[in-house]
């Protein structure tokens, strides 16, 4: 009787061990507003803000998104090189104005160049300070999880109230952890760039999930967490969708 009581705490902890997860928001209206599928290393985010959902895959080790466009059976990678790119602005707008002007007699070109470059500049939004995060005494039970109340603070005001809870009471595993963390260090960076910060990077105040979260105007709680295989597929583009150029970046 106590070999087969501990062969099934051994079939139970290696089951737990393996399974994956999905964890699921609703908006304030207690509508489905997104989806993130985990497995060890790479995450699927399911987005149904909006007309149509949106969908990206990132994958740690490779340190790649994947866009996935369902309505027009089409998918726009973007690898290491093409997130470094994207990450420096201004090496960006130098690599399009030297595609541009190749062809231009060297005696036109840097006034050409000059011009353009602070035609380009001048519209671009400006660079988002990183923000910082910090933990108040608050508390919260949302729809059953527990979490603890967390600023996000950008140039002294804030821009963002969040209720996270450690990655391990949501039974999630490291290996998953890993890719969220990484996931929103590069979305950070994206973000910054851009001078418009939805990222919400919270390894500053600990290993940490949002379980509830209030930023720009956008609101959504966790309501359910499962844990089951999800298979490879999950985290694949379909067979048949045509991969999309990134013009903007010349490749």
């Amino acid at each position: 009787m106590k070999f087969k009581a501990l062969a099934l705490a051994t079939t139970l902890m290696t089951t737990a061990a393996w399974a994956d997860t999905t964890l699921v928001y609703n908006n304030a209206k207690g509508q489905e507003a997104s989806v993130m599928y985990l497995s060890d290393g790479v995450i699927k985010m399911v987005s149904s803000e909006g007309q149509e959902k949106t969908e990206v895959i990132y994958r740690q080790g490779e340190g790649s998104f994947t866009v996935v466009m369902h309505s027009e059976k089409k998918y726009m990678p973007f690898g290491a090189e093409e997130i470094e790119k994207l990450s420096d602005v201004s090496a960006m707008v130098n690599a399009m104005l030297d595609k541009q002007l190749a062809n231009m007699p060297e005696a036109q070109r840097e006034q050409a160049r000059a011009m353009m470059e602070g035609m380009i500049k001048s519209r671009m939004p400006k660079q988002a300070p990183v923000p910082e995060y910090q933990k108040t005494a608050e508390s919260r039970d949302v729809n059953g999880y527990a979490c603890e109340v967390v600023e996000k603070i950008t140039k002294g005001k804030n821009t963002g109230d969040f209720c996270v809870a450690e990655y391990g009471s949501l039974g999630i595993s490291a290996g998953e952890y890993d890719a969220i963390s990484g996931m929103m260090k590069v979305a950070e960076k994206l973000a910054a760039q851009f001078g418009n910060d939805n990222s919400m990077n919270l390894d500053q105040i600990g290993q940490v999930v949002p379980v509830q979260y209030d930023m720009n105007g956008v609101k959504a709680s966790l309501v359910d967490v499962s844990h089951n295989d999800l298979g490879s597929a999950m985290f694949q583009v379909p067979a048949g969708y045509e991969k999309q150029a990134l013009p903007e970046l010349g490749l």
